[in-house]
């Protein structure tokens, strides 16, 4: 080959190497995942109570608004529509509580608002108080789905 067409070529790779590098600044990688859940963007209610998660592992499941998980506990079948997570285990297992102001005129039929032993408000789905796992540090996170055989992420 001649002379020039190597200068071609390599002008060619020259403008393709610089090309595919100012690209990449332009186009930041998306950071890397640590866990293989992710909350979605769609909201599952009309209302802001709830939306979906999803999970690779374990499918659809709820959360709060803001993408946290939320749990139900096994032993509060003992009383249906009361919560039996109080002291200790809501400091592990803070409940979905309601906001003073909250509107819960117009909940899902099957989102209902408890009464904690404490006389707070609570959500609860399916008559199942909701709670949060003080381990979940953010969105996304399951930690607490199978702890003691007794704690569940609620599947949708």
């Amino acid at each position: 080959m001649n002379k020039a067409i190597w200068a071609i070529i390599v002008i060619i790779i020259i403008v393709l190497g610089g090309w595919l590098l100012f690209s990449s600044m332009n186009n930041p990688a998306a950071p890397a995942s640590t866990t293989n859940t992710t909350a979605t963007n769609t909201t599952a209610t009309t209302n802001t109570v709830y939306q979906s998660g999803n999970s690779t592992t374990k499918g659809t499941y709820m959360t709060d608004i803001a993408g946290k998980t939320l749990y139900t506990f096994d032993n509060d079948n003992a009383t249906p529509g009361a919560s039996s997570c109080t002291g200790t285990c809501a400091a592990n297992w803070p409940p979905y509580t309601v906001a003073a102001n909250a509107d819960t005129s117009s909940l899902p039929s099957n989102v209902t608002v408890i009464t904690r032993p404490d006389g707070s408000s609570q959500y609860a789905y399916n008559g199942k108080p909701l709670y949060y796992y003080a381990k979940d540090t953010a969105a996304g996170q399951l930690n607490g789905d199978g702890v003691g055989g007794v704690w569940h992420i609620v599947q949708l």
